[in-house]
């Protein structure tokens, strides 16, 4: 039966269900002290997708661009090493270089904590990605510039959460796309201009939950239509001469349009949510999913709860934001990707199996507490170990981590190099300065930009 719980932060009472109490018990975690909206907030705060700042390289000293504001006087919030793409991932370091000894006798939060300020950070995290310098939280894409949290696409720019898209600008949550412009929530669409919602549409303008639809302007809610305009149907001829009318090549004819557009989608009826082909799923923007509750943009997904951006194969996820491309079994992260396997508390660790409470941790297998590693097995706070001396430290950690009534709990506020407001968190849980200090986040005065 359901149980009720007194959220620790914001004080509101939240349900964990019988299902919850199933997968916290496989993943071997307590559960959890904060209701699923505290929890998702205090991840988010760990995420920087696009606020630049010019700084140098630590290392190279190389002026770059870095989601790391440069250290100046009153913000205490960056006083961390930050080095560039080509450093970072350089063979003459090693993330073993920074190991700690494991103390029993003091908290391994504490000790963990001491690890992650001494680890270099990387300005801007993209892996194989050539000519994707000024990317972030991307992997996998070639010829693109400034897009952000998107993966396998090309000569692509401005863009945010796009998946196997090529010649796109200006579009955000699309997949399959190729030559869109000023789109949103679109699937397999190509040559699709200012739209929303759309799938499998073409050589179109001004859509709004349309499928299948070919040569249509101004539409709402068409399925498997040619040359409609504002949902009328028109003959191929005419459609061509009001096309030419509309001088949607113009900047005046697209504003006239988008004003007209604007006016007619107001008066059309809207689905309740956007769920395509997702049986016993809830939540929002989910297509070909199955058994994702409470999730939102999902697709190419199964069986998971309390997730937002799961996709491409994530299955068996909980407490997740962003989870993707064979992402299984994932537990209160964000950024998990690229064949990951079995986390627990982990922040960008792409390709890492059975990790927990790491950040920044590439190609790895079991490991814990870690930081900066790559292609690391066995190690904890980045020190390498034999399997049966790191079973048994990790057991004694989780042991002492249960008796503190956190293990399962994400980090601390503290633990965030960024300020509250540099993060993804202000876009779903707005906070004011005073606000977000108060409730232990740090803020960040320092103005963004690439310029100086």
């Amino acid at each position: 039966m359901n149980e009720t719980r007194d959220c620790q932060n914001c004080k509101t009472d939240f349900t964990i269900e019988p299902d919850d109490f199933s997968y916290y018990e496989k993943m071997g975690v307590q559960t959890p002290l904060l209701c699923t909206e505290c929890r998702s907030q205090l991840r988010l705060s760990f995420r920087n997708e696009r606020a630049f700042y010019k700084r140098p390289c630590d290392k190279c000293k190389k002026d770059v661009i870095s989601m790391y504001s440069p250290v100046r006087a009153g913000s205490p919030n960056k006083a961390h090493t930050v080095w560039c793409y080509d450093c970072w991932f350089s063979d003459d370091w090693e993330g073993t270089d920074y190991a700690k000894e494991y103390d029993d006798s003091r908290p391994f939060l504490e000790q963990f904590e001491e690890l992650w300020n001494d680890i270099p950070k990387i300005g801007l995290i993209y892996v194989k990605s050539p000519g994707c310098e000024y990317t972030n939280i991307s992997a996998d894409n070639k010829n693109c510039y400034l897009i952000i949290e998107s993966s396998n696409n090309e000569d692509s720019i401005h863009s945010y959460w796009i998946q196997e898209c090529r010649d796109v600008i200006d579009t955000s949550f699309a997949s399959k796309c190729e030559r869109t412009y000023e789109c949103d929530d679109c699937y397999d669409c190509y040559k699709v201009y200012y739209s929303k919602g759309s799938h499998e549409c073409r050589e179109s303008y001004f859509l709004l939950d349309c499928k299948d639809c070919t040569n249509c302007i101004g539409c709402v809610n068409l399925r498997s239509k040619k040359f409609c305009i504002f949902n009328e149907q028109f003959s191929k001829e005419d459609y061509e001469e009001k096309l030419q009318e509309l001088k949607l090549n113009t900047r005046g004819g697209v504003e006239k349009m988008r004003s007209m557009f604007d006016v007619f989608s107001k008066i059309q009826p809207r689905k309740y949510a956007e769920i395509v082909n997702a049986t016993g799923s809830t939540g929002d923007y989910i297509k070909h999913a199955k058994n994702c509750v409470s999730c939102f943009h999902c697709y190419e997904a199964e069986d998971n709860k309390y997730a937002v951006h799961v996709w491409r194969n994530a299955k068996d996820c909980m407490d997740v934001d962003t989870a993707g491309r064979n992402a299984v079994r994932i537990y209160n992260s964000i950024n998990s990707g690229l064949d990951t396997f079995h986390q627990i508390v982990c922040a960008v660790c792409w390709g890492s199996t059975f990790s927990s409470y790491s950040m920044y941790a590439m190609n790895c297998n079991n490991i814990f507490g870690c930081a900066g590693l790559r292609k690391k097995d066995y190690c904890i706070l980045n020190k390498q170990y034999t399997k049966e001396e790191y079973e048994r430290i990790t057991n004694e950690i989780i042991v002492k981590m249960k008796q503190e009534g956190i293990y399962g709990e994400f980090f601390p506020a503290t633990f965030s190099c960024f300020g509250y407001n540099e993060t993804a968190a202000p876009e779903r849980f707005p906070l004011t300065k005073d606000e977000a200090i108060a409730q232990g986040f740090k803020w960040e005065d320092t103005p963004r930009g690439t310029f100086g």
